[in-house]
């Protein structure tokens, strides 16, 4: 009897031992668990609206990118003993977009009905940012940015948007080719601006299209 007794004492102290074995044996854990949202970058381009010209002359100029639009006026120039008439007109960019960009301006020009516009000549200003491409786009003369817009959260770029927000160019209308069948007609422009994302983009092959 007594030796029963031990044995299941002894029983009862290895069953103790190997449960506190187990639970020291246990393994340490933890999780956690989190989550992350990619936001999309953005390229977000305007124009503005140049105020319209209600009367145009054989031989004026039009001088957009200047820095505010100003009404009809007369000037010399170092080659003419007559005054030039012309027009300042203020065309400007503006860029809210995230993303660095490549930016081009697309400017159609032309008279409203049958009417030639062989009398009209569009160039582009020497020294400026905006460069004046050999090809036309859809009838529409286009000028580059000769470079990269810096974004809001990006900035490898070349440019700063106050550095080229003004698009500079002329519009001549020549006075000999401009008969009187002119008279009343209306030249109506159109203003275009694209961007599209720098990064990942090859320069060569920039798709505005």
């Amino acid at each position: 009897m007594l030796q029963r007794k031990m044995l299941m004492s002894i029983a009862s102290v290895l069953v103790l031992v190997a449960l506190i074995a187990g639970a020291t044996m246990a393994w340490f854990t933890d999780s956690e668990t989190v989550a992350a949202t990619f936001t999309a970058g953005t390229v977000d381009v305007g124009i503005t609206d140049p105020t319209d010209i209600e009367i145009v002359n054989p031989g004026d100029i039009i001088n957009f990118g200047a820095e505010e639009d100003a009404g009809y006026y007369h000037g010399f120039d170092n080659d003419r003993e007559i005054p030039q008439g012309g027009y300042d007109r203020a065309l400007k960019i503006s860029y809210t977009g995230t993303k660095a960009a490549y930016v081009r301006v697309l400017v159609g020009a032309g008279w409203v009905g049958e009417l030639s516009n062989t009398n009209l000549t569009l160039e582009g200003v020497e020294g400026s940012h905006w460069v004046l491409q050999e090809d036309m786009v859809d009838g529409k003369y286009v000028f580059l940015l000769d470079g990269i817009l810096n974004g809001a959260d990006e900035d490898f770029g070349d440019y700063d948007l106050a550095d080229i927000a003004n698009v500079p160019f002329t519009v001549t209308i020549d006075g000999a080719g401009t008969g009187n069948e002119y008279q009343g007609a209306a030249l109506d422009m159109e203003f275009e601006v694209q961007a599209v994302q720098a990064a990942n983009v090859d320069p060569n092959a920039i798709p505005f299209e």
